[in-house]
């Protein structure tokens, strides 16, 4: 029997540090995605005192994920060339400072420009897009569950935070609580990520999954001099077997089916999840009220991302994306039909729609991983954001607008159950169309 050496047999039995970067994602996305989802809150107040249009309002965070999802091609280059620990401390520098200006606005353009434009430049480089391009780095067997670990971190932001920024704009007024919210912020991410993050496995000496997921034929074939280094290289280069780059991608059907899906998916999402509270509250339910179920929908969204995330491991992203997008769809329906009397709709809605918005965090950036990872995944994926971000700004901006003409929300949703029908369909053809399979597909 061979000897396995004693480098390579403790390096098989320590701690994966890749889940110390989920914990730490987990963290930044709560933090920052609490902040995200408070703009339903924020969006009604601001609207009281400046009786400014919901369109014209709700444009401004349009205009937000349009910066935040545009940014995205920016933050991949630089985390590729300045790595995580240094591109997340300095986005959340510009996070706070976008907030105290935003406290101090006194016009629409101002808000347009410290919300809507530097507080988003922030948040792309703390948030979704950052993580989805760091975290699939770290891990291959278990994609799927790591990314949707992480992601959960964004329903604990919402049941956390959206429902304190409530109180604190009861309490203290909205200008305040962004100020609150800026120093919450500082405190929080940007220790954590100095002293805790990383740019990926080989800055530890250590591959995805780590040493201890390599078969004992692995770790044995390295007693020779020179082999360990050959399992690195192997690894890297077996690790990211289609390699494209950007052009190469870009000329694939399975890119284009992905991003018309992640089009559509966030139409829906985002457009049903910031006009929400004001939906609920204009068919009778207090503010407060609306605001609970919006942080019970993040309890049930932080659950979905890792049942999802997990379950697209075993059985196939496909299926996976299909059941949670289709949970969304009834919990749209849901508020469709919601009005005074019939409160049961709304734990209907804030359980089913959080855990199918769950589904997306985990599953989409997954998908994209087995199609596309490799050096230029980066790039790569920060196109498909783009996508992302123009339809949620898309879906924001005209759920804003049908209510400005109907006076109410009812269209809207109709356009977002068709938009979720559209991204399973788009999502299933990406992946028959794509180079590579999903881990359920291959028997991972």
């Amino acid at each position: 029997m061979r000897r396995i050496p004693q480098r390579l047999n403790m390096r098989q039995h320590r701690f994966f540090y890749g889940w110390i970067i989920v914990a730490v994602s987990c963290i930044n996305l709560a933090v920052i995605f609490g902040l995200w989802y408070s703009f339903s809150v924020f969006f009604v107040a601001i609207i009281e005192e400046f009786q400014w249009s919901r369109a014209a309002t709700s444009g401004v965070f349009s205009c937000f994920i349009m910066v935040h999802s545009f940014s995205a091609i920016l933050v991949g280059s630089a985390l590729d060339r300045f790595g995580p620990r240094r591109v997340i401390p300095a986005a959340v520098c510009l996070v706070a400072a976008g907030l105290v200006a935003s406290s101090r606005i006194q016009e629409l353009w101002q808000l347009y420009f410290w919300y809507g434009m530097v507080t988003a430049a922030g948040v792309c480089a703390v948030g979704f897009i950052a993580h989805s391009m760091i975290l699939p780095r770290w891990f291959e067997r278990k994609r799927g569950l790591a990314i949707g670990i992480a992601m959960a971190g964004i329903g604990i932001g919402m049941q956390i935070i959206v429902p304190t920024s409530q109180y604190l704009i009861e309490l203290y007024g909205w200008r305040s609580a962004y100020l609150i919210m800026a120093v919450m912020i500082l405190v929080t991410l940007l220790p954590l990520n100095l002293l805790l993050q990383r740019s990926g496995p080989e800055e530890i000496g250590d591959v995805p999954d780590g040493w201890g997921s390599r078969s004992i034929d692995n770790v044995t074939a390295a007693t020779e001099p020179e082999s360990e280094e050959r399992i690195n290289r192997d690894t890297e280069a077996g690790r990211h077997p289609n390699a494209l780059t950007l052009h190469d991608a870009l000329r694939t059907r399975s890119f284009w089916f992905l991003a018309s899906s992640f089009f559509f998916t966030p139409l829906a999402i985002q457009g049903t999840l910031i006009h929400q509270v004001a939906s609920v509250t204009d068919k009778g339910f207090p503010p407060v009220q609306a605001a609970f179920f919006f942080g019970m929908a993040g309890i049930f969204g932080s659950a979905g991302k890792i049942i999802f995330g997990s379950l697209s491991d075993r059985i196939g992203r496909e299926p996976a994306f299909a059941l949670g997008m289709s949970c969304a769809a009834i919990g749209v329906i849901s508020l469709f039909f919601l009005q005074e009397g019939r409160d049961f709709l709304l734990y209907t809605y804030a359980v089913l729609f959080g855990l199918g918005y769950g589904s997306v965090a985990p599953v989409m950036p997954a998908r994209a991983a087995d199609l596309f990872l490799g050096p230029h995944f980066g790039k790569i994926f920060g196109m498909i954001a783009i996508a992302g971000g123009t339809g949620g700004a898309f879906g924001v901006l005209l759920s804003g607008k049908i209510f400005d003409i109907t006076n109410n929300y009812t269209i809207a949703f109709l356009v977002a159950i068709v938009a979720i029908i559209l991204s399973i369909v788009l999502f299933i053809r990406a992946s028959s169309a794509g180079p590579g399979k999903s881990p359920g597909q291959t028997g991972r």
